[in-house]
């Protein structure tokens, strides 16, 4: 019997497209679970599948326009063949494919994915037709007035997005995000500052990835900036917990809280513990950090950073809740320190996690604005008198930040003390905001 024969880069890519479409899941644990199941895939085929997908999805709508206006029947193509040829079309247009090489790749795939029938000759033609007439067809999508239609198209940005931002920001400051937004982000680590100084991170990462291009970031001491650096999960300054990739916005939460050595502190959503382990070391390994979070999977994946970043410590105290905070066993004690990093639209993320794009739709803000609502009440049951509460959501819609912060406060007998916002076109990061609160005398 005949072993089945593994997949492509290219085929491999289109599938993980249809799987993060019919499952509408973050495209990291996605591709994730594809490659995985690709054990034999190259290295240098595993970083073409990432390519594909993560550029395919930020230029989706783009690429459909493209496609569409090739095409004699556009409505026709649809499911395997529409994917099979956005993918296609980034190569040729995003990645400066040869014709020929995009066109026979995305006939192979065709074929390798049994779409039925004859495909070579329809695909051959769009994507000659689509090469023809690229450059033009670029300079169509930015003309005319309509802003909205503009940022959609160019941009791949939903319509409903794209005209929240053109009312709120304006247009100049609403282009700039949709197109930094379309770029690949950087790596952003996080150096723990207390075993290792930035400096002597910076030296020692390149030497162990020589190819990469690592800068520090001004006005953010401690954080380092990776640019072709690949997989930064891996070597022996992350197995040593001295870096952690964090993203630039995620690490202010932690910063902002400035919790204190000795303190009482709650982590609220602690996720997989990166910004526990970021508390710890601010508080330098002294007092005790209590981690909330329901997340099976997360909170195994505890485990693995408290280990690595060296938090076990005779000093340092940690308790580990699987629940969510309304069902969090009293504490001894009332906290010094909260931090509730709160679930979110996450549309402040869509570099990293392009899916967000397809995904998430405008009712989605007040949804999620009752959950958190209900966070933040919780987490305030629990604060002490002179504590401090920090609320930090990766999104820079008004509803999941300053908004909810404010309608808020009051009635919960906090005030603002201080606020933190990092934007991509400001920072060349993902889109954060973070408030300070404290409770009134």
């Amino acid at each position: 019997m005949s072993r089945r024969r593994a997949p492509s880069a290219r085929a491999l890519a289109v599938l993980t497209l249809r799987d993060i479409d019919r499952r509408d899941g973050f495209s990291n644990r996605i591709l994730s679970d594809r490659l995985e199941r690709s054990p034999t895939l190259s290295l240098r085929d595993r970083g073409l599948v990432t390519t594909l997908v993560y550029g395919t999805l930020r230029h989706r709508a783009r690429l459909d326009w493209h496609i569409d206006a090739a095409a004699r029947h556009p409505k026709k193509i649809k499911g395997t063949l529409r994917e099979t040829l956005r993918v296609a079309a980034f190569e040729l247009i995003e990645l400066e494919r040869p014709l020929r090489v995009a066109a026979s790749e995305a006939c192979n795939t065709a074929a390798s994915l049994q779409q039925g029938g004859n495909l070579r000759g329809l695909i051959t033609a769009l994507l000659a037709e689509i090469e023809r007439s690229a450059a033009e067809r670029e300079l169509d999508l930015s003309a005319g007035d309509d802003l909205v239609a503009n940022i959609h198209a160019r941009w791949s940005i939903p319509r409903w997005l794209a005209t929240r931002w053109s009312d709120e920001l304006g247009p100049q400051v609403a282009l700039e995000r949709a197109r930094v937004l379309s770029q690949p982000p950087s790596i952003d680590l996080r150096v723990d500052t207390h075993r290792i100084s930035p400096e002597d991170a910076f030296i020692a990462l390149q030497a162990e990835i020589p190819d990469a291009r690592i800068e520090a970031v001004d006005g953010f001491p401690g954080t380092l900036r990776v640019r072709g650096g690949g997989d930064l999960f891996f070597g022996p300054l992350h197995e040593e917990g001295l870096i952690s990739v964090q993203g630039l916005g995620s690490q202010q939460a932690a910063k902002l809280l400035a919790p204190r050595p000795g303190q009482h502190v709650l982590d609220a959503c602690a996720g997989h513990g990166g910004k526990t382990s970021q508390i710890a070391e601010i508080m330098e390994r002294r007092g005790e950090i209590t981690m909330v979070e329901p997340n099976e999977q997360r909170m195994e994946a505890q485990s693995g950073t408290i280990a690595r970043c060296r938090l076990r410590d005779d000093s340092l105290s940690i308790i580990r809740h699987h629940c969510t905070l309304a069902d969090m066993p009293p504490p001894t004690r009332p906290f010094d320190a909260i931090l509730v990093d709160a679930p979110c639209t996450g549309l402040g993320d869509l570099a990293r996690h392009p899916e967000l794009r397809w995904s998430r739709r405008a009712a989605d803000l007040p949804r999620n604005v009752e959950l958190q609502r209900s966070l933040l009440r919780a987490a305030t049951e629990h604060l002490a008198r002179h504590g401090a509460l920090v609320w930090s959501v990766c999104s820079l819609e008004p509803e999941e930040g300053i908004g909810i912060v404010r309608d808020e406060a009051d009635a919960l007998g906090l005030f603002v003390e201080d606020t933190t916002t990092l934007t991509p076109e400001g920072h060349g990061c993902d889109g954060f905001f973070a408030a300070r609160l404290r409770r009134r005398e």
